[in-house]
């Protein structure tokens, strides 16, 4: 069975983290995000991914070549303009010549449910279409779906106002689909979130909504990215750091995650991600942040609350409001 992953925009709701990353290779727990993803795939007896790649996904495309990954074959699909989720699923279908039943998987999406399971659920369904499902606690910032009591999907509400959601199950990022959908999907670049999977159930064809026990992130925003490494991090009740990351004795680290090239001197690290080459200097506390590559953090500075983006420094002393947002190359003095 092929996968399609779809890895085509540019991380806008990352960025600062994004500015020299593509948003799949993130580091999570010093790796990078989809490596997850593809481990997962792996796992779920998946035998190629093709991933569809937008323009300016050269550095995922380096990282992760044609060729296999594991027990996988590994296909590369480049957008020549943008084609949306739609464009992108249809022109994947085509260059790669998937002919049989096929899964689509957000290229932002943490999961580990167990894929056979849904597929097993599928076919004893006899589904066109099937969705993986998540409960959140904030469902007006994702589409909803409602289902009815044989877990079929009956409606779709995108972003639903605050109090007025239909229900706490959105759509997470995992679909199966049938051959016969890419036909279906309009021409353009058009989402099927808003154009095919409505359709699909106005006509009552059979679309299946698959729920799950399981870790469930998009990581497409500095505070959902920063929750899924604190939630990992909580589980395996251990930090994360390189092994070549420089912790000075009496640095006191807690529930966090150093890469590589990183060095901590006397300060406290506590519920953070710190990417590679970060500098933390002596006495500096950072809490409940992400510092991207090549962070400098300044002697007895406070952080709390701040994502930094790459080669960005905080000056020596200071104490960095919660909500902070420090570009790429920025600098905080306190002046701000």
């Amino acid at each position: 069975m092929d996968a399609i992953v779809l890895v085509g925009g540019q991380g806008t709701r990352l960025r600062p983290l994004t500015a020299r990353r593509h948003k799949s290779l993130v580091p999570v727990l010093n790796r990078p995000a989809i490596a997850y993803l593809f481990d997962w795939l792996a796992a779920s007896g998946i035998e190629r991914v093709v991933l569809a790649l937008g323009q300016d996904n050269d550095d995922l495309a380096d990282a992760y070549p044609e060729g296999t990954y594991g027990p996988m074959a590994l296909r590369i699909v480049k957008e020549r303009e943008r084609l949306e989720s739609g464009g992108a699923i249809r022109f994947a279908v085509q260059q790669a010549g998937i002919e049989g039943r096929f899964a689509v998987l957000n290229g932002d999406v943490f999961v580990e449910f167990g894929f056979r399971d849904m597929l097993a659920e599928h076919e004893r369904t006899g589904a066109r279409l099937s969705q993986y499902l998540y409960p959140v606690a904030e469902p007006w910032r994702y589409g909803v779906a409602v289902v009815d009591d044989r877990s079929m999907i009956t409606g779709f509400v995108e972003k639903p106002p605050m109090g007025e959601e239909p229900g706490n199950l959105v759509n997470a990022g995992v679909w199966i689909f049938e051959p016969e959908l890419v036909g279906q999907i309009p021409p353009g670049a058009v989402r099927v979130e808003e154009t095919l999977f409505p359709s699909l159930v106005a006509r009552r064809q059979p679309v299946l909504g698959y729920t799950a026990e399981g870790i469930w992130a998009d990581i497409g925003t500095p505070q959902s990215y920063l929750a899924l490494n604190q939630a990992l991090l909580a589980r395996a009740k251990t930090n994360a750091v390189a092994a070549d990351a420089k912790v000075a004795d009496g640095a006191l680290i807690e529930g966090s995650s150093i890469g590589k090239g990183s060095v901590v001197e006397r300060a406290a690290i506590s519920a953070s991600v710190l990417w590679e080459g970060v500098r933390v200097g002596d006495g500096a506390s950072v809490a409940e942040s992400v510092l991207a590559d090549g962070v400098v953090v300044g002697e007895g500075a406070r952080v709390r609350g701040v994502v930094a983006g790459p080669g960005a420094v905080i000056a020596a002393g200071v104490a960095v409001p919660p909500g902070t947002v420090i570009d790429r190359d920025g600098r905080y003095d306190g002046r701000q």
